[in-house]
């Protein structure tokens, strides 16, 4: 796994996706979560206290351990039973149609294979199940765009593998979702190349 990748990246990522701009955001998209849910690539368990009350349960999916270390913090304070897998999401173990709803934020960008890892969310929502969204990704501005995939190489080196152009919309579609919501806008204070984001609301 490496030492950066498991001790100093979690601690980096726990204080870069914290702030009352992003905070709000994530209360906006998490808190439409209800009944049985998966959450894909938890990471240190930011979104864990947007969860509203309409959660039985939850289930997280992230494969680095001092992601899941972290995460533990938060967890001991939640009223709704977690279950924590420490795999990635490639090849879930979950039953077909098993939740009724999955989360995913600032997670897409990372997935080695993030095709199918969509494929596997897919499989494991009940039928009419929603995937809640939070992701950044490639700008529908070409220079933007450009620029994002000149960066792109040192930003995977340096943040876990983090793309910073990849198409959400593209490739939520090609899983098999039908998008029903999807906002695209950038993040205040945030350089363009690296806030550009997509949320909404996808269904099986």
């Amino acid at each position: 796994m490496g030492f950066y990748r498991e001790n100093i990246f979690p601690w980096l990522l726990d204080h870069m996706v914290t702030g009352e701009k992003i905070e709000a955001i994530r209360d906006r998209v998490v808190e439409k979560a209800t009944g049985h849910v998966i959450e894909i690539g938890s990471g240190t368990g930011a979104n864990f206290m947007s969860y509203s009350d309409s959660i039985t349960s939850l289930t997280t999916v992230d494969p680095n351990p001092g992601m899941n270390k972290l995460a533990r913090r938060r967890i001991k304070y939640l009223e709704f039973p977690v279950d924590t897998r420490e795999i990635g999401c490639e090849e879930l173990p979950m039953k077909d149609a098993s939740f009724d709803c999955a989360v995913s934020t600032l997670t897409l960008c990372s997935l080695r294979n993030v095709d199918k890892s969509l494929k596997e969310i897919y499989r494991v929502l009940k039928p009419g199940g929603r995937f809640l969204f939070l992701e950044h990704g490639l700008s529908d501005s070409e220079s933007v765009g450009r620029w994002q995939r000149r960066i792109n190489p040192l930003q995977r080196r340096l943040c876990d593998g983090c793309h910073l152009n990849r198409g959400i919309d593209t490739l939520i579609r090609a899983a098999g979702f039908n998008l029903d919501e999807i906002t695209n806008y950038y993040l205040d204070r945030v350089p363009r190349a690296f806030g550009y984001m997509y949320e909404g609301v996808a269904t099986k």
